[in-house]
């Protein structure tokens, strides 16, 4: 955890400083920056687990889908209670619930990244590859019988990807390149709040 530590407060705090200049169509630079740039994201990442957050547990594995969000309680994690709380706002399914969550617990042990300006080819599991356009456009892809739509968006100079799952919540990945390391911040958004981030670190193979 102590890589955690040192590693989360620096790739949430850039986010914060470039937030403001975020938006889709692209990064704020062009030319010989713009290449620099999508050159530093491109590339076969592993995962680094001793400097990742932990996995979040699957609480909601055996719980049927009937059941009302809000009386899920069943020793539920700190963390799953912020979630569940989040939900509960929305009125949301445990189905809906249970959808964003695996989009969230994606834990790829590699990640192949290709940017240049005209779109994004991003593979989080072997056989699974979006090819997503830099302007901003949605794109949407069926895993299992869920829907998500996808788009790449910018904090300045920190690339992003938003999932927004069908009838469900929104989760927010952004990507930060120092040196050979690229640290990957991943949220929940759901009813306007956010929880705590969960925060990977990959270095480049």
């Amino acid at each position: 955890m102590t890589g955690i530590r040192c590693w989360l407060p620096l790739s949430l705090g850039l986010v914060a400083t470039l937030g403001c200049a975020g938006g889709g169509g692209g990064p704020p630079v062009t030319g010989e920056a713009a290449a620099s740039l999508f050159a530093s994201y491109s590339g076969r990442w592993e995962l680094d687990v001793s400097s990742s957050t932990a996995q979040i547990p699957n609480e909601l594995e055996g719980v049927k889908d009937e059941v009302p969000v809000a009386d899920i309680s069943r020793n539920e994690s700190r963390y799953m209670r912020r979630l569940r709380r989040m939900y509960e706002s929305r009125r949301m399914s445990v189905s809906h619930m249970r959808t964003t969550i695996e989009v969230l617990r994606r834990r790829p042990e590699t990640l192949i990244l290709t940017a240049d300006e005209a779109e994004l080819v991003y593979t989080p599991i072997p056989g699974n590859t979006m090819t997503i356009p830099m302007d901003g456009t949605e794109v949407e892809l069926r895993e299992g019988e869920h829907r998500v739509r996808t788009n790449v968006d910018w904090d300045g100079s920190l690339l992003s990807l938003e999932h927004q799952v069908v009838s469900g919540g929104r989760v927010r990945e952004t990507f930060e390149v120092i040196g050979d390391r690229m640290i990957m911040t991943r949220s929940i958004l759901v009813g306007g709040g956010a929880a705590e981030p969960l925060v990977l670190a990959y270095d480049r193979n």
